[in-house]
């Protein structure tokens, strides 16, 4: 039975897309409404089945369905792995990604049928994709999970292509994602060659103990994957850009799946990192520079999708700093608190926009707290999550990564930790800038509607859900408040990740309540700044950091600069001096050649029955001196 539905959980999503790609131009509306949400949901129930075996019996289960591959020492099973990590996943991807596509029935209404089916295919494929590549129990299904996602969100993120920065922005997306691809590939290939093993069970136990060249060349490819699919510096410009897609898109993507995966890939994979001392170190050093790094962004945006863009992008850095010293069940417990709050702010957002007719400049809303009240409510428990103030679930899965990193005796602890402070602090700021410019104070004279209408049910629903986890969701895991008190994901994900064995600091919990008190002041003085406007505006003070920041630091513009230009120059060369004389002109060439020996022949072709015999009489003279020739000589 467990076998069964671990399969039915990876097939169903599958199942689900394959009918609505099949049917999209003839199927009916209420059927598509009833398939692209409910395999998903049928598979959170599937998930559920597997969380009541896993707490039972504590067993992690390889399933082997049939040996794919198998040419000498070469074995490749197709095999899942259950283990308390891949269902802790596939209860985030099922459960947050079942409430956003629940919302997205009613977010996508108004296009047309062929249009609605094709959407729900898109959304079921990428839950199938994100289900195996965390329920992989091989390299190769990792892969080709890994690269499925890829697909699906450039499907997504384009979906409407007849947009040019869309399909720009998903063009760049894929770009992006290959990269880290070909890293985890390389990384796949290191192993099998160094170690002869595909499974993870078998390079796991093959790998050694100790830090070396090799584990260490495969650590970093492997982080290379990590970083470009979880946006984190420096292959990160595609994330805000990916906020082309619609509003449901952008929640799936940056809340509850696709950037996470290389939060989770670095989980899994941690007998490895474990032994490569300087690639972990990495990752929590590239995390702590990103988390800063897009908070400060954060700060001037206007879009308001952008604005959450850029904090999906700061707190996947803090996960990676989180797992980068080795604090897993921190880093995870965030991935968690991360999708409840995240995914409600995106869908509270999609809310809006629906009722500004698909405007996202913030500036242009205000006074929403009297008209819109159960979103604006649903909106601020999201922004006091993600600012990190108690008792919304942020407060607690920040506060517990903070307190990982000031104890660690590895990687900088207080550095690390003074840019987890920098940028919790930022984050308050950016976050209650966005929340009283957009709801409170008095309606934009640009306002687009007068009198914005309330979401239906069926989008207000998954939003009042989240709003009630990301309330409660602390009390999952309380240590941020109480070292000694109860860890439920951090236990539920030991035997898995193992636990952190760093001695409690004296000074935790004064630097958790300071990091509280900071994060409520800077939440309050964004309101003296946009609402009241009684201070001045700290852009007039410093306009050269203002512009810095509107244009992310210039990195757009230089890699454009060294690698879009220099491949454009580049292939101008090529096209005058390779391409044209060579490639084209020697065909060019032949061709003419050909045309005119043939021109020259076609004289002889003058109808005249004397020119003829002449001709062939010639030919046959010739023909006899050769053969006399040929016999005289031998």
């Amino acid at each position: 039975m467990l076998q069964t539905a671990a399969l039915a959980l990876l097939l169903l999503p599958a199942a689900g897309a394959l009918v609505l790609a099949l049917t999209a131009l003839s199927i009916p509306r209420f059927a598509v409404r009833l398939i692209g949400p409910g395999v998903v949901w049928l598979g959170f129930l599937a998930t559920l089945y597997l969380l009541s075996d896993s707490l039972q019996n504590n067993v992690a289960h390889d399933f082997t369905y049939w040996t794919w591959i198998k040419s000498g020492a070469f074995n490749l099973p197709a095999n899942l792995l259950v283990d308390r990590l891949s269902i802790f996943m596939c209860l985030v991807i099922t459960g947050v990604g079942g409430l956003i596509i629940t919302y997205a029935v009613g977010y996508m209404d108004h296009e047309g049928d062929a249009s609605y089916a094709r959407f729900f295919c898109y959304m079921d494929l990428f839950i199938f994709s994100m289900l195996l590549l965390v329920l992989a129990g091989n390299f190769v299904f990792l892969i080709m999970g890994w690269a499925m996602v890829g697909l699906s969100s450039y499907l997504l993120i384009g979906f409407y292509y007849w947009r040019h920065s869309a399909v720009a922005a998903a063009r760049k997306a894929f770009v992006m994602n290959i990269i880290g691809d070909v890293g985890l590939i390389l990384a796949a290939i290191a192993l099998f060659v160094q170690y002869g093993q595909t499974t993870y069970a078998g390079v796991f136990a093959a790998v050694p103990k100790s830090d070396g060249f090799w584990i260490e060349v495969i650590g970093f490819l492997l982080l290379v994957g990590a970083v470009a699919k979880s946006a984190q510096l420096p292959l990160h410009t595609w994330l805000p850009d990916a906020m082309e897609g619609p509003t449901p898109v952008s929640a799936l993507i940056h809340a509850a799946t696709m950037v996470t995966a290389g939060v989770y890939l670095i989980g899994r994979m941690h007998p490895i990192f474990d032994a490569a001392t300087y690639a972990h170190n990495t990752s929590a050093i590239i995390g702590a520079a990103t988390a800063l790094f897009a908070a400060t962004i954060a700060v001037v945006q206007t879009d308001i999708k952008r604005v959450l863009a850029y904090s999906t992008m700061s707190q996947i850095g803090y996960m990676f700093l989180a797992v980068g010293v080795g604090a897993y069940g921190a880093g995870f417990f965030h991935l968690l608190s991360h999708a409840f709050f995240k995914a409600l702010l995106f869908m509270a957002a999609g809310n809006v926009i629906h009722a500004m007719n698909d405007e996202q400049d913030m500036r242009r809303y205000g006074g929403l707290w009297k008209q819109m009240r159960g979103t604006s409510i649903c909106f601020l428990a999201g922004s006091l999550s993600l600012a990190g103030i108690i008792p919304f679930v942020g407060f607690f899965s920040k506060d517990l990564i903070l307190g990982e990193d000031f104890s660690n005796p590895n990687v900088l602890p207080e550095v690390l930790w003074a840019v987890g402070l920098v940028t919790a602090v930022l984050t308050a700021f950016y976050t209650g800038r966005m929340w009283w410019i957009a709801f409170a104070g008095q309606p934009s004279a640009d306002r687009p509607v007068e009198h914005p209408h309330e979401a239906p049910p069926v989008m207000m629903i998954p939003v009042v859900i989240l709003a009630l986890l990301t309330t409660f969701g602390g009390l999952l895991q309380v240590q941020a408040l109480a070292p000694q008190g109860w860890a439920l994901v951090s236990n539920f994900l030991q035997p898995v990740v193992g636990t952190v064995g760093w001695p409690d600091s004296p000074y935790e919990l004064p630097l958790t309540a300071a990091t509280l008190v900071l994060a409520i002041v800077l939440f309050l003085v964004a309101y003296n700044f946009y609402v009241r406007k009684a201070w001045r505006p700290w852009s007039k003070a410093l306009p050269w950091l203002q512009a810095l920041l509107e244009r992310k630091y210039y990195v757009d513009e230089l890699y454009d600069a060294l690698i879009v230009r220099t491949m454009d120059d580049t292939a101008r060369v090529g096209d005058v001096m390779l391409e044209e004389p060579l490639l084209d002109g020697t065909p060019g060439g032949i061709g003419a050649a050909t045309r005119a020996g043939a021109g020259e022949l076609a004289l002889t072709q003058n109808g005249f029955f004397r020119t003829y015999v002449l001709v062939f009489v010639g030919g046959a003279a010739v023909a006899l001196i050769l053969i006399l020739l040929v016999r005289a000589t031998s």
